[in-house]
């Protein structure tokens, strides 16, 4: 998941069915109680659903797929990854081309003339019109590959959510080494949500588990944590937040959050700067259906990916398959 524009168990049992049900704000359950209000009056002129009937966010371009998986932006385009193809689109919403494969793609990071795809416990290194040029053995038993990232030497970083760690390979698809962080030598992350980014030379984590972000040099050596689990702003909420993150050419980070899902920007010392997208922003009806569906409640549904194109922020909703433009600023 090279992000800038330059499936049963967890491997926590923080993350837990229950946890994972995000409590609103108080203002946040004032203002959709008036919305389901709302909704129900006009559901009783026109005959729709209360659902149906509540207001959309505009602004969301529909990838057309089934289920979203990743997304990664490079020369102006927005590759998406999905179904079992790789949709690359313009910021205008305007499909470009298709590359299919007989897999389902859930990871996908582009450098140059190289697609890196990844599947679910291998990876296949690919010109972009996805023609294999090398194709890596299983990287583990229970591997789940969530997240690639490329580095300035053309390393591949590949997160593993099945055993909770980060894989380095070379160009070559050989892996080089094994990166974990946290206690008994895994990251505390579901098998969905375990991003990772690189940016100038550090690998970027975020540990969603934990509720922070972490940055990495080349071999792996920790060089900032910051984040907690909190209510306010200045934290992430849930059980396990964030679920993606991304890093400026000022070295500032934008991070993603689920259940309650907003986007926001903070500083290079991870300090909360400002918030780029609320709640409103986004389908509410269907983040509620994800986290209260008894078939849906777990830490491996719903989700939002992030990428930089120019000055604007990127934002893949998987809840509704669609991509969505905000200003940085």
């Amino acid at each position: 998941m090279s992000k800038n524009n330059t499936n049963t168990s967890n491997t926590s049992s923080d993350c837990s069915p229950e946890c994972c049900q995000p409590k609103p704000s108080r203002r946040q359950f004032f203002g959709r109680g008036a919305q389901s209000i709302a909704a129900i009056g006009v559901a009783v002129q026109t005959g729709k659903s209360a659902s149906d009937a509540r207001p959309k966010p505009g602004g969301w371009f529909s990838t057309g797929l089934g289920q979203t998986r990743d997304m990664t932006v490079a020369d102006d385009l927005i590759y998406v990854a999905g179904d079992s193809v790789v949709a690359v689109f313009k910021s205008s919403g305007e499909l470009v081309h298709r590359v299919d494969f007989d897999y389902t793609p859930r990871c996908i990071a582009v450098e140059g003339s190289q697609m890196a795809v990844g599947f679910r416990d291998r990876l296949w290194l690919c010109d972009l019109d996805g023609k294999p040029q090398v194709k890596t053995q299983q990287i583990a038993k229970d591997a789940a590959l969530t997240s690639l990232a490329i580095a300035g030497d053309g390393s591949i970083y590949a997160a593993d959510g099945g055993v909770g760690a980060i894989w380095k390979l070379n160009s070559d698809g050989k892996i080089l080494e094994q990166i974990a962080g946290g206690k008994g030598g895994r990251f505390t992350v579901p098998k969905s949500f375990f991003p990772i980014t690189w940016a100038a030379d550090s690998l970027v984590v975020a540990h969603p588990g934990r509720h922070r972000v972490e940055q990495y040099d080349a071999d792996g050596e920790l060089k900032l944590r910051w984040g907690r689990r909190t209510r306010g702003l200045d934290g992430f909420t849930g059980c396990c937040n964030p679920v993606s993150v991304i890093v400026t050419k000022s070295g500032q980070f934008v991070t993603a959050e689920r259940g309650q899902p907003r986007i926001k920007l903070f500083d290079n010392d991870g300090k909360l700067h400002s918030v780029i997208a609320e709640p409103e922003a986004f389908d509410i009806t269907e983040h509620q259906r994800v986290d209260t569906d008894a078939d849906l409640v777990t830490c491996q549904n719903g989700g939002i990916e992030l990428a930089l194109l120019g000055e604007r922020v990127i934002a893949l909703d998987h809840t509704i398959n669609s991509f969505r433009l905000f200003d940085l600023a």
